[in-house]
């Protein structure tokens, strides 16, 4: 790459390079001249790599780009039309709990089904031509599959979530190649966030997307981290893997890998690898402060109590944040193609209040932790001030130091065969250092 400073600063380059890259795809969608495209790393996941022959320096790519700089402000008032200073629930017109009413659209989702639900409806009603998703079924199996989904087939492979990064934005490009047909895209915070600064420079892409369906988003890990599960679940050569399910089987599910073999690798319940997420955090998502997809026209997520309701079947929390996204969830329930009851900021905070206060405060911590490091953080962190608590430091602090040991290959495979019960202690540590609000 070019020495010179202010030339790095004309693309998405310095902002990889930096780990400062969100990984979410917008910049290779948005690109005029394709001068962007993917290479996995080897621990990091896909990333994207500038061809400087091609690139103009033009810096369309870090306009949309969600890595380094947001204006969170500005995209509320052009989503919304005003700012709301909510610290966790900003933008929220309605809280739900629910489900999709097909048994085995529920049952295979992550919790709920609803998203699946709400797009094979709006799909079978024809109020869109396809769906933007992700599977795990390419033929490389390691990288995510990034689809429009046209069938209902199609979209049912899609369910569950992906615990690994996913550049969903670059879909964008095939959908801009359809300038005639209607999408509904579903997308974690950064993904909501870069297709909002698209469209501010794309008006056309807003007028084709009828919905964007925003998913919650807590620690978010790195490919290690599904590389280890593979490991631990008994997977010797990741070439062999044809399927990966991250949450299947009964609620809260377990991960499970397909081999060509057919034979079935599964970690169940959910405790035996959701502690990946919290040795595995990815720099950049250390540092994101909207957990609730907050710019999405309504978000979805596990509702993580249904010990209490004795369902092995899920439910969702939805959070509805515009008027187009409280039409269609009404349009569904009255189609009777979801099944919803009112909840409460309450009921919400009560599943998801860890990763709400570590997004809301303890990033700011561990962008200063960072800084005294001599690492680069996002600019919009810089401004963002808290009162800290010893609480909050130490399991920043933690976050800073566990998932760099584990970017060590030599660690990651000491650490293979160790007890569940230290791993998952880890995890309740941290959980239980970020609830004291």
């Amino acid at each position: 790459m070019n020495s010179d400073k202010n030339l790095q600063k004309t693309n998405i380059s310095y902002i990889v390079e930096n780990n400062n890259c969100a990984q979410c795809g917008t910049c290779l969608a948005a690109c005029p001249h394709d001068a962007i495209s993917l290479y996995q790393h080897d621990w990091r996941g896909l990333l994207p790599v500038v061809d400087e022959n091609r690139c103009t320096h033009c810096k369309i790519c870090l306009r949309v780009c969600p890595g380094e700089e947001i204006d969170f402000h500005g995209l509320q008032k052009q989503v919304f039309g005003y700012i709301d200073k909510d610290e966790f629930f900003a933008h929220s017109l309605e809280f739900l709990s629910g489900y999709a009413t097909i048994k085995d659209i529920r049952y295979n989702g992550a919790s709920g089904g609803v998203v699946t639900g709400v797009l094979i409806s709006l799909l079978r009603n024809k109020e869109i031509d396809g769906a933007l998703v992700v599977n795990m079924q390419g033929e490389k199996p390691l990288w995510p599959n990034v689809f429009i989904a046209r069938t209902e087939e199609e979209i049912i492979s899609a369910q569950q979530s992906k615990y690994i990064p996913v550049p969903m934005n670059i879909g964008l490009k095939e959908i801009l190649k359809h300038k005639d047909q209607k999408f509904a895209i579903v997308g974690l915070p950064c993904q909501i966030q870069g297709l909002r600064m698209f469209e501010k420079i794309r008006p056309s892409l807003k007028k084709q997307i009828v919905v964007r369906i925003g998913l919650l988003c807590g620690f978010n890990p790195t490919l290690s981290s599904t590389k280890f599960l593979l490991q631990r679940a008994g997977v010797k050569n990741f070439n062999d893997v044809v399927n990966i399910k991250y949450r299947d089987g009964d609620w809260p599910c377990g991960f499970r890998a397909i081999t060509k073999d057919g034979k079935d690798h599964f970690l169940y319940p959910i405790e035996n690898f959701l502690f990946s997420h919290y040795i595995f955090e990815r720099r950049r998502c250390a540092m994101c402060v909207d957990q609730l997809n907050e710019l999405a026209d309504f978000s979805v997520g596990d509702e993580w109590i249904e010990e209490e309701r004795g369902d092995a079947y899920g439910w969702n929390s939805i959070i509805v944040r515009t008027k187009r996204g409280k039409e269609i969830i009404e349009k569904l329930v009255k189609r009777g193609d979801l099944y919803v009851e009112p909840s409460s900021k309450e009921h919400i905070f009560g599943g998801q209040n860890s990763t709400m206060i570590y997004k809301k405060r303890g990033t700011v911590i561990y962008g200063k932790i960072q800084q005294m490091l001599g690492k680069p953080i996002p600019e919009y962190l810089k401004t963002r001030k808290i009162i800290p608590k010893y609480e909050y430091v130490l399991g920043a602090f933690l976050l800073v130091v566990v998932p760099r040991l584990f970017e060590i290959k030599m660690f990651r495979f000491l650490f293979l065969k160790v007890s569940q019960k230290i791993l998952n202690k880890y995890r309740i540590l941290i959980i239980r250092l970020f609830r004291k609000i």
